[in-house]
């Protein structure tokens, strides 16, 4: 069995929940309408509507955590059988009796080591997986595992962070981030982690972070290319992060949902990853992944067995539904509309900066 890190206690997931960028009800709504053109309409229900067919047999659940992906799947009905496992034992009972609170049936809880342990047998309609393969050192023989375990017409579905392994972004990145930082007041830029005021984002350090978790993005550069690789890509989604993730860990709690200055200052934020992302001056950190089963063996390179897929990604797979950019589609009722004619556009293109009142010196273009 995998050596137990900081996943196995729940009180560390639980808390860790309230620390990330999507903490936000606004990224959220931003994330959604990345995927599915539709705030409203989250990337999980959007990929079954899109990629499975309404009645299948069964689905397979990697790294459950909570137990939320698996519940949502059987409240709708589409599987008649679900397997869920996480390697963390707490994990997977707390999902299991959050899944007999909810009145859920139909589910099936396993602990296994994904690391080393067989997939239960299937095979599957559909093997689902959200922000664990970047905790997989072994991601070759897991991908093997996952691809014997898909029936035919079966697909593999995940969405998982993508971006530098350990979280090593560049100085390019880093410097975009604190420029972001900066325009924030004081208030909003308060660490809950540190107890103290941020003034600035440090890259992560490597050798902490090992000691913390040694399994955390040990791998992530290499969870889509070996995809891509192993699988038939089926469609790809952009799911943001670029700038997002490093800059709203943490100090996302300081924002408060549902006031308009607050809930509209976020937007600008969403909509100034969109257009970066959208001008290739960064990349997203997570992306959503459908892909299916290869007629020759998975994993074979192309000089290996002459097969013409890639390891990078080609366009027309890669799709943002285009949500005619997301401040077009954020509401910007109850005040918020009032704010947004004090702020209409952040940008940090040029310098910008933060005094100490607590009040913040923007440049408006």
């Amino acid at each position: 069995m995998a050596a137990p890190t900081r996943w196995d206690d729940g009180r560390f997931t639980s808390h860790l929940e309230s620390l990330v960028w999507t903490a936000s009800p606004v990224v959220r709504s931003y994330l959604h309408a990345l995927v599915s053109g539709d705030p409203g309409c989250d990337w999980l229900t959007w990929v079954e509507h899109a990629h499975l067919s309404p009645d299948l047999e069964s689905a397979l659940v990697l790294g459950c955590g909570s137990g939320w992906l698996e519940r949502a799947l059987a409240g709708r009905g589409r599987f008649r059988s679900i397997v869920a496992c996480d390697f963390a034992a707490e994990m997977v009972e707390r999902a299991r009796q959050s899944a007999r609170e909810a009145g859920v049936s139909g589910i099936e809880y396993r602990v296994i080591d994904l690391e080393n342990e067989p997939l239960p047998a299937g095979p599957f309609d559909a093997v689902f997986a959200n922000d664990v393969l970047h905790h997989i050192k072994g991601l070759e023989p897991l991908y093997t595992r996952i691809h014997g375990a898909l029936a035919p017409q079966g697909r593999l579905i995940f969405n998982e962070y993508v971006g530098p392994n350990r979280f090593q972004y560049s100085d390019e990145r880093m410097d975009l981030v604190n420029r972001y930082l900066r325009v924030l007041p004081d208030r909003l830029r308060w660490d809950p982690i540190s107890g103290s005021r941020l003034w600035k984002r440090e890259r992560t350090d490597v050798k902490q972070l090992v000691l913390d978790d040694p399994t955390e993005a040990v791998r992530s550069e290499d969870v889509m290319p070996l995809a891509r690789r192993f699988f038939r890509q089926e469609k790809e989604y952009l799911y943001g992060g670029g700038l997002l993730n490093p800059l709203l860990f943490g100090i996302v709690t300081n924002f408060r949902p549902g006031d308009p200055w607050d809930d509209m200052l976020i937007a600008r934020f969403c909509a100034a990853e969109e257009r970066l992302t959208d001008a290739g001056k960064i990349e997203p950190d997570f992306r959503i992944f459908v892909g299916a089963r290869r007629d020759e063996d998975p994993g074979r390179t192309d000089q290996e067995g002459g097969s013409s897929h890639r390891t990078t990604s080609p366009t027309r797979s890669i799709s943002r539904q285009g949500p005619g950019r997301f401040l077009r589609t954020f509401s910007v009722s109850n005040g918020a509309r009032s704010a947004y004619q004090r702020y209409p556009r952040l940008s940090v293109e040029t310098r910008s900066c933060s005094n100490r009142s607590g009040r913040s010196q923007f440049h408006i273009a």
